[in-house]
């Protein structure tokens, strides 16, 4: 009987051994598997997002659209004018972007003279936060 409670004792420790070993080890393998990012070309610097968004920077007379033209009636309203449907309007381009196009059209909103609506700035700067 001792012995039986013995072995069972053994595979319990065992069991827990392997399963703080699998989770320690297992979520690095993960981690490392997700910062390797997509796939990029030979002659890429590697850091592809970076250098579109220095290119932009660079040219300041560059605006570049994400579909959202219709925005540009909001030249000169101030970010704490703007009523509830027109807000929904800024809140559906941004939440319809990549993550990687936030910070490209929040540059392009600036450049064409529009401010985001308040409320929108905490959303935008948290999804800027998740996207990294």
């Amino acid at each position: 009987m001792q012995v039986l409670v013995g072995i069972i004792v053994t595979l319990f420790i065992l069991v827990i051994a392997g399963t703080w070993l699998s989770n320690r080890f297992g979520k690095k393998n993960v981690e490392s598997a997700e910062e390797e990012g997509p796939n990029i070309a030979l002659d890429c610097c590697g850091a592809h997002e970076i250098c579109e968004f220095e290119e932009m920077l660079s040219n300041p007379e560059e605006i570049v659209y994400f579909e959202d033209e219709e925005l540009d009636r909001f030249q000169g309203v101030s970010s704490d004018d703007y009523q509830d449907d027109q807000i929904e309007e800024f809140r559906d381009v941004l939440y319809t972007l990549d993550s990687e196009e936030i910070r490209k059209w929040l540059l392009s909103i600036e450049r064409r003279k529009i401010q985001l609506p308040s409320v929108l700035k905490q959303e935008a700067i948290q999804l800027l936060a998740e996207a990294r």
